[in-house]
């Protein structure tokens, strides 16, 4: 049995009068010990995918549809009692943005020992021990004297180590990282991946990995679930995605990533932009910027298609075979 399995995941935002289906039909899954990337560009509705399995979407969204299964069990049925159980002690979140997860009149210290107090009924001195404990695990220096300081007197590159920290202080069998690395310069980026590549590996936690960034996925990543307008355009082990894409979306981001071998003078870039999703294409929903496009790609949305054991594609083409021409 997996330890997360989602469904046919709904998740839409009632707008005025207009429904938007920010993730529309979603299924993918995640073994124990496992790191699994969701991939895409803004907009694609990987943020909200974590949203909904935290039980964090609130109105005007709606989970209208589907199943999410952590250890068999739904927590869409879950009451919202029940759901602060599983939210932040078996399954924490890493945000992009720390400063806004960050209560910036408290001190770090106690930010993590709150976590402990509540999820793990510890007293005040003991969650105060733990806390110390796990800043020094993320690389927090001279943690018992930090302990004391507040958000705005760390670096960003801090900041997420401390967010970081709050995710795993209670030993959570999953953790969900939406861009944990977006914000941060290049150098502080290779930190906080080597960070959370060392946890999970003394750990044996789970991690969804969110990102727009390619570079990540090879280097942090199992498997992978391309991402685009609410729909899963492709999933495969990471080796074989990158061998051979077959979706020409993730063919167009693949190429997007730049090479040190290449004397082009400019970089690849996928045209167009990422429709609204009150204007998604009635057919494939990447038809309107697809180099491949044909005139049933416009008119009937394809199906998530099986071409071999842990690998996927939702592209007519790949009817003709064509999808492996990259």
């Amino acid at each position: 049995m997996s330890l997360l399995r989602v469904n046919e995941l709904k998740t839409y935002f009632q707008i005025e009068n207009e429904r938007i289906p920010a993730v529309d039909d979603v299924s993918f899954y995640i073994d124990e010990g496992e790191v699994v990337a969701i991939v895409g560009e803004s907009g694609s509705g990987k943020s909200v995918t974590a949203l909904s399995i935290m039980g964090l979407v609130r109105s005007p969204g709606k989970i209208e549809g589907g199943e999410i299964l952590f250890h068999g069990e739904n927590l869409l049925q879950y009451k919202e009692k029940k759901m602060r159980g599983v939210r932040g002690n078996k399954i924490s979140m890493v945000y992009q943005e720390p400063m806004s997860s960050l209560n910036p009149m408290l001190s770090i210290g106690d930010q993590i020992a709150e976590v402990l107090i509540i999820h793990k009924r510890q007293s005040k001195a003991e969650a105060k021990k733990g806390a110390i404990k796990i800043m020094e695990a993320v690389g927090i220096s001279d943690s018992e004297r930090r302990y004391k300081d507040y958000p705005a007197q760390f670096s960003g590159g801090m900041r997420q180590r401390i967010i970081i920290a709050m995710a795993i202080v209670c030993n959570p069998e999953l953790i969900i990282a939406d861009e944990p690395t977006t914000a941060l310069d290049v150098t502080v980026q290779a930190e906080i991946l080597e960070l959370l590549k060392r946890l999970i590996q003394e750990t044996k936690m789970s991690l969804i990995l969110i990102t727009h960034d390619l570079g990540v996925v090879a280097e942090m990543a199992d498997r992978v679930y391309v991402m685009y307008c609410g729909k899963i355009m492709e999933e495969s082990d990471k080796g074989d995605l990158f061998k051979n894409p077959r979706n020409p979306y993730t063919q167009g981001l693949i190429q997007c990533i730049p090479r040190i071998d290449d004397r082009a003078d400019t970089l690849y870039t996928i045209g167009g932009n990422v429709p609204y999703a009150t204007d998604f294409p009635k057919g494939c929903r990447f038809s309107t910027r697809c180099p491949k496009v044909m005139e049933k790609c416009r008119e009937e949305l394809p199906p998530l298609i099986k071409v071999k054991d842990n690998h996927a594609v939702r592209c007519w083409l790949q009817e003709d075979g064509h999808c492996e021409d990259n």
